[in-house]
């Protein structure tokens, strides 16, 4: 019976650990008519938020895995006071434009959060029934009630589901043209890190799949 107990136990370990990681899935992607692959030497990455902790983060995050690709990059909050968004200058077409090309940046590369959905549920209790037959600790109702209690029942608890859909677009910034853009979903991120590694590989398995970049020379 213990045994069966600790297998009980290691089963439900994975599952929790399983459901802690970060799923990352891609809706949809577009890319321009015309376009074959797009080679940039300079792209200005832009998380819109008007959180500075989350886009700092992010931008750092996806500069350097760009950088790592041998992508030069540019972070909007190098380039921009962290009040732009707030003072409201963010909403000024020329001016952030004017900053993208003297940064030298030809290609832009802007994340923005269009939904969130928050969904908690309870999960209800279970029970683990046992055969008496031969078990000593069955002897007395007591004895039983106390260990029975801290052993077989496991009490319910509430859970929140967090959902988050973004949106990534690439604009080239000669003629300020869409270039690609991509939906994706993202399933209960534990932590920034955990969202970046996932939302990365998600993001290059589909610039591949497009053909939106060329194959690299041997």
């Amino acid at each position: 019976m213990k045994k069966s107990m600790y297998k009980n136990l290691m089963l439900l370990s994975v599952l929790l650990i399983a459901a802690c990681g970060t799923s990352t899935y891609i809706t949809g992607s577009y890319k321009a008519p015309g376009v074959t692959t797009v080679s940039y030497k300079k792209v200005f990455i832009t998380v819109l938020t008007a959180n500075t902790v989350v886009k700092q983060k992010v931008e750092t995050g996806l500069a350097q895995y760009f950088n790592s690709k041998g992508i030069a990059t540019v972070k909007s909050i190098d380039v921009f006071p962290p009040d732009f968004h707030t003072s409201g200058n963010d909403k000024n077409k020329d001016t952030v434009l004017k900053g993208i090309r003297q940064a030298g940046c030809d290609g832009i590369f802007t994340v923005a959060l269009e939904n969130k959905e928050t969904d908690t549920h309870y999960v209800p209790g279970t029970a683990s029934i046992y055969p008496s037959v031969g078990v000593a600790y069955y002897g007395t109702f007591g004895t039983y009630y106390r260990y029975g209690y801290s052993t077989f029942y496991s009490p319910g608890y509430y859970t929140t589901d967090r959902t988050y859909y973004l949106e990534t677009n690439l604009y080239d910034v000669a003629d300020e043209k869409l270039i690609w853009s991509a939906q994706s979903k993202t399933y209960n991120p534990s932590s920034l890190d955990s969202f970046l590694q996932d939302y990365e590989q998600a993001i290059t398995q589909q610039v591949i799949k497009d053909g939106l970049v060329a194959t690299a020379a041997k």
